[in-house]
């Protein structure tokens, strides 16, 4: 109990996973972020005493998700379950699905995600030299920035179809110019209602003119791409709505211009979180059920996933 206060670990519930593999136990617990917000999480750690390899995974969309939420990204148990967590679950790693806040885009947001990142590094059940950071969509991005403000107290990071890669491009680019008016019409009109949203709630948090120019450039990950100092994997799509892989290239080349190490997987077919594998990403539900070529090239992603995350977090 002195260990776990020495954490400032709050624990909620311990269970052993329905659906997990034997002998793993799964953890609903609390991790303060550096201003003190409790912050909801999963832990699943395999059989054993440790210290284990950990993945901290973040999930899209937007924060203050409850602890149901947070657990499909830690356990194959409950709803939704995704193929990718499956594959997790079967390895020798623990996972750690964090929540972050809500109502912070482009704010505070990432500072949940290095929390987690901390509270690896004080546990001893987790090995602190072998942690690797995998996100998707919102949580793409939120790993990005952290692997940007961390250096390399991770070992890696996954980032999948990471969104807003270039906050200056999205929130004020021109939809008549190159690269947006490359773009299909079902994202040039996704973008566009998302962009009013967000302006909408930069404005209303008072972030417009030159503060909002000064977090543009502070939190633009292709700006920064050259900070990113730990190997990355990116998961893109051509055939991805929400988040178009063009998009996300020019960050990839910003970190290969500055000679960091990256790997990339860019597949054809797949919609927005293909990487997680499960049903009802993103548009899933517009685009009706998923092809044999979708189904493949989801296989594909996990085994990228999988011999990346083998070789990062290997001894």
């Amino acid at each position: 109990m002195k260990l776990l206060a020495g954490l400032a670990l709050a624990v909620a519930l311990v269970s052993q996973a329905a659906w997990a593999a034997p002998g793993r136990t799964v953890t609903e617990i609390q991790i303060p972020s550096g201003d003190g917000l409790q912050l909801k999480a999963v832990l699943n750690q395999p059989p054993g005493p440790g210290p284990f390899p950990t993945v901290i995974t973040v999930h899209g969309g937007r924060g203050g998700r409850d602890f149901a939420f947070i657990r499909t990204l830690a356990t194959p148990e409950g709803r939704s379950p995704s193929p990718t967590v499956e594959m997790l679950d079967r390895s020798n790693w623990a996972i750690l699905s964090i929540g972050f806040r809500d109502g912070a885009i482009l704010g505070d947001e990432e500072e949940d995600v290095i929390a987690a990142l901390r509270y690896v590094k004080r546990n001893p059940s987790l090995d602190r030299s072998r942690v690797a950071l995998l996100g998707g969509s919102h949580g793409g991005n939120l790993v990005l920035r952290t692997a940007i403000r961390t250096g390399d107290e991770a070992a890696c990071v996954v980032a999948g179809a990471p969104w807003m890669t270039n906050p200056d491009l999205y929130l004020r680019g021109d939809f008549a110019r190159p690269p947006l008016s490359d773009m299909r019409p079902a994202s040039v009109q996704f973008m566009s209602s998302t962009r009013n949203a967000l302006l909408a709630g930069l404005t209303a948090r008072g972030l417009a003119g030159a503060k909002l120019d000064e977090v543009i450039q502070d939190k633009s990950i292709e700006r920064n791409a050259a900070d990113i100092r730990i190997p990355a994997l990116f998961l893109i799509s051509e055939g991805d709505i929400q988040v178009p892989a063009r998009l996300v290239e020019p960050t990839i080349a910003a970190m290969r211009a500055a000679g960091r190490k990256v790997e990339v997987l860019k597949v054809k077919e797949s919609g927005h979180g293909y990487y997680w594998g499960r049903a009802g990403d993103g548009l899933r539900i517009e685009a009706g059920p998923k092809t044999p070529e979708q189904l493949a090239e989801e296989e594909q992603g996990r085994a990228v996933i999988q011999a990346f995350l083998s070789k990062c977090l290997s001894r």
